[in-house]
């Protein structure tokens, strides 16, 4: 909840009662609360609550308009019931964060769990879990940690870029080469005009000598941003590795071709003996 849209707070839904504006108190407490922000003037995103009194779940996106109609302010009930859990929940990252900094890696899996049982797509805890499993080495948990956060929207959206972003690149680092890919795949499906992802992809491809590929991505990233230095330096790379691999593919060929002329040359040669002792007979 770090990013710059205003938060409203919560809201009940109704499809019987259309509040007006000037009520100061709700007159609908039995329907569904829902965490609302405020994306612009005329754009609003709700969200359901958990049973810990948390956003959690499938965002949805409606007009001002509907926003005006069916949903009614329930401000004690963020006062009283979310806000707290909200500061819990941040505390609980925060202490995560700190324990991983420390290397007490135990203490940090532990806020990082805490936090994702109190929010299942809290995404500084999953992220946060994420790198204690990586740094564990516990690849299986990762990769469940990661499935799941493939599958959670609020990680690719645009204001958290640059923390998807240093998750992917951690991912390569680690040697998770097939994980960052899937990682910068998703992101891609989001937004696939980022320069920065198609570079970053063709990085992990060149670590997995996937050079096809590699090139590729380069080329997307050059074509969106053809100033790019990062992507022009690397095409370099790629460009006089590829003319090495050809001199080292030929220079192996003629080395194959080379060993097949003296195993044919041996092969002559002892023939050429065998017929020599067969026909030299003594009288």
């Amino acid at each position: 909840m770090d990013d710059d849209y205003e938060v409203m707070g919560v809201y009940s839904h109704s499809i019987k009662y259309e509040y007006k504006a000037g009520e100061r108190e709700s007159r609908y407490r039995h329907g569904t609360f829902w965490f609302v922000r405020k994306r612009n003037d005329n754009l609003y995103e709700v969200r359901p609550l958990n049973a810990n009194h948390l956003p959690s779940g499938l965002t949805k996106l409606i007009s001002k308009e509907d926003f005006l109609k069916l949903y009614t302010p329930e401000l004690s009930y963020y006062q009283d019931n979310t806000l707290p859990c909200l500061e819990t929940l941040q505390k609980k990252v925060r202490l995560g964060r700190r324990y991983f900094n420390l290397g007490h890696m135990e203490k940090a899996e532990l806020e990082f769990c805490e936090a994702v049982l109190m929010q299942d797509d809290c995404v500084d805890g999953n992220m946060g879990l994420s790198e204690v499993y990586s740094e564990q080495q516990k690849f299986s948990e990762l990769r469940t940690v990661l499935d799941k956060m493939l599958n959670i929207d609020e990680v690719f959206r645009e204001e958290q870029r640059h923390r998807f972003n240093e998750f992917g690149i951690n991912l390569r680092k680690k040697e998770l080469y097939d994980d960052a890919i899937r990682f910068y795949t998703k992101a891609l499906e989001v937004n696939e005009q980022d320069e920065n992802l198609h570079f970053n992809i063709a990085r992990a491809y060149h670590a997995k000598e996937n050079f096809v590929e590699c090139r590729s991505h380069l080329e997307c990233s050059l074509k969106i941003n053809p100033d790019m230095p990062e992507a022009r330096s690397f095409m370099r790379v790629i460009d006089t590795e590829a003319v090495t691999m050809e001199k080292l593919k030929d220079k192996a060929v003629m080395g194959r071709e080379a060993e097949a002329q003296a195993r044919a040359a041996k092969q002559k040669k002892g023939a050429d003996s065998m017929i020599s002792n067969s026909y030299d007979l003594n009288f």
